[in-house]
């Protein structure tokens, strides 16, 4: 087959005819296939006697050959086929889509450049995939549907359009939020609510994006928690440096900027952060947040950050979470000024921006992690403004008879909060967490029952007592041995020695039918009761021949309601004196002296321990009640 042209306009030659086609003729005869009259370039009709598929249509013009399409034999063509125009149409559409992406720019201050020569000798993988992300975006582990949605937003935001407002706009400012569009500038774009939350100063509101509603069809809902899940440092790791340099440790301190903030977004996953304001759409282009992948993402480059500290300026002492980096000196040095200095050259370096106005210079008193940690006195302690938050909260529920989840959750958390000073107080919180299973909605109510009032005034009590603080003890256990705190219990009763004290007795009618692991716990409690001014501010190591015992004083927890109560009694008694305590299993042969207490054998006892008090210590009888 030969291609020849042929002239499209009526009364004109071929030589001089100005719009021509090619077609194609027989081998044999080079007899051009006449086509019928031609009305326009776009608008085609042929006759072809060749059964050809698809004849190609050409049109010759200002010297260049353009192609205008098919012409079908036997086939009128000019119906359009949709069928065939289907492919064509979402190879434009997704063309179109990506060209919109393209246009808009990943917003970072970091220099990819300056993080790479910092990385070196990194993790190869996690260097590579910081490197990647900070030059084209990150990618969200989203495995939802990818369509267009859009919610409301929140009450909180409607009744202040203005801070919302002044918030898009200084965002827009910064390149880090894409619009107005009056029309949504991706098809898939997933709009989740606005909403407002109160900061710490007075006045000051955080816009947040509820990236978890609707629930069952957020965007987190689409992230599996495996992307989610983080281990941070925490203040044991702080403490644990202070007492590697001692009394009077140096302490400094400060914060990376809008951290999340300085983490671009990959641009195919602009349509995943979507929102609305006054009928009008925009889009994040950093790590929001709200997003359920935030903390994941952002500690693996601040512990990035971390290591180039350790690697590469060989730091004294740094301890960090997330975005708050707390450095740590020897007293009377200029380490922890030096490495505050060289934390802070380096985020100059890469562009990441710091907040000076929250850093702290080396000094032996700052609060990290909302904790006051004083070096000298040797002291971690509640921030007044928290204690005083706390111990309102606590008086507040002291009577109630029941309560919302929400109110519920709220004085979970301030306890769980100071449970981060002092950890024994976690056993008094149990029953409370107990009380928000079931509930579903924040507004519904739950009835506080006397266990949960009861674990309540303990907390009084223990405010009372630990106003706030706790000392940094020393790693040193003093077991048993060393304290001479010795302890046991039969069927017939129960004593112990400490030091040159010791005390014994009988058990009450009432007591008879407990089980021996409670009887076992019992001295334990009793000794500390009796003994407690002489044991505090020290961390003390119990010895017992009861396996069940040791489990319970280590776990501090037990299914038995009996075992419970002397557990808090326990653990209460260790938070008004700064006690820690943890327990050792060991055979009974060498627990002479306590034995012989437990079965009243009181002159065989004084036999053997000829420098014992001669009096025993009084047990009163308050003191043998659970």
């Amino acid at each position: 087959m030969h291609w020849v042209p042929l002239c499209i306009r009526n009364g004109q030659d071929q030589d001089n005819c100005s719009q021509k086609i090619f077609v194609p003729t027989t081998a044999a005869t080079s007899t051009p296939l006449r086509a019928a009259t031609v009305t326009s370039l776009t608008t085609t009709k042929a006759n072809v006697q060749e059964n050809h598929a698809c004849i190609p249509m050409f049109a010759s013009k200002a010297g260049a050959t353009i192609i205008k399409g098919c012409v079908h034999p036997s086939k009128d063509n000019s119906k359009p086929d949709h069928r065939q125009n289907q492919p064509l149409q979402a190879l434009k559409e997704r063309q179109s889509h990506q060209k919109k992406i393209n246009e808009f720019q990943i917003s970072t201050p970091v220099s990819v450049n300056k993080l790479k020569f910092w990385l070196t000798g990194y993790d190869s993988q996690m260097k590579q995939y910081l490197l990647n992300g900070f030059q084209f975006g990150f990618r969200i582990p989203y495995e939802g549907l990818r369509k267009f949605r859009s919610h409301k937003n929140l009450k909180s935001a409607n009744e202040n359009k203005l801070i919302i407002a002044d918030t898009i706009q200084s965002e827009i400012s910064k390149k880090r939020v894409e619009g107005p569009f009056y029309k949504p500038p991706f098809p898939n774009l997933q709009c989740s609510p606005l909403g407002l939350v109160p900061k710490k100063e007075s006045g000051k509101f955080r816009m947040i994006h509820h990236l978890s509603f609707p629930e069952g069809g957020s965007i987190n809902d689409g992230i599996s928690h495996e992307h989610c899940a983080v281990k941070y440092q925490s203040l044991d790791d702080a403490v644990a440096q202070i007492k590697k340099f001692g009394v009077g440790a140096l302490l400094a301190k400060t914060d990376i900027a809008e951290a999340f903030k300085n983490i671009p977004i990959h641009p195919d996953d602009f349509e995943l952060l979507g929102f609305t304001f006054n009928e009008q759409f925009y889009f994040d282009k950093t790590l929001p947040f709200g997003l359920s992948f935030s903390c994941n993402l952002f500690e693996k480059f601040s512990t990035a950050l971390h290591w180039i500290l350790t690697s590469h300026f060989k730091n004294t002492g740094c301890v960090h979470v997330l975005d708050d980096y707390l450095f740590i000196g020897p007293p009377s040095s200029n380490n922890c000024q030096k490495d505050l200095h060289n934390f802070l050259s380096l985020c100059q370096d890469i562009g990441l921006p710091i907040k000076h106005e929250k850093t702290v210079l080396p000094t032996t008193t700052l609060t990290f992690l909302g904790l006051e940690i004083d070096t000298v006195k040797y002291e971690m302690r509640l921030p007044l403004d928290k204690l005083r938050n706390l111990r309102e909260t606590l008086v507040g529920f002291q009577y109630r008879r029941k309560t919302t989840l929400r109110e519920l959750q709220s004085l979970i958390g301030l306890l769980n909060f100071a449970c981060t000073v002092v950890v024994p107080g976690r056993p008094f919180l149990r029953r409370l967490i107990d009380l928000t299973k079931g509930i579903q909605r924040p507004h519904h109510f739950r009835k506080l029952n006397s266990e949960a009032r009861a674990d309540i005034k303990a907390w009084l009590l223990f405010i009372e007592y630990f106003n706030g603080k706790a000392l940094i003890l020393s790693d040193i256990w003093s077991s048993s041995n060393v304290l001479n705190l010795y302890t046991d219990a039969s069927n017939l009763g129960f004593g112990g020695t400490f030091h040159k004290h010791w005390f014994y007795g009988s058990w009450p009618k009432e007591w008879l039918d407990h089980h021996i692991t409670i009887k076992e716990l019992f001295p334990i409690v009793l000794a500390l009761d009796l003994y407690s001014d002489m044991m505090k501010n020290q961390c003390i190591e119990f010895f017992s021949d009861n396996e069940a015992v040791v489990h319970i004083i280590n776990t501090q927890t037990s299914k038995n309601a009996m075992l419970m109560k002397l557990v808090r009694k326990l653990v209460l008694i260790s938070m008004k004196f700064n006690i820690l305590f943890k327990a050792t299993h060991i055979p009974g042969v060498h627990n002479v002296s306590s034995d012989k207490l437990s079965r009243l054998q009181i002159e065989e006892f004084r036999n053997i321990n000829q420098s014992m008090n001669v009096n025993p210590t009084p047990v009163l009888p308050h003191q043998l009640t659970i």
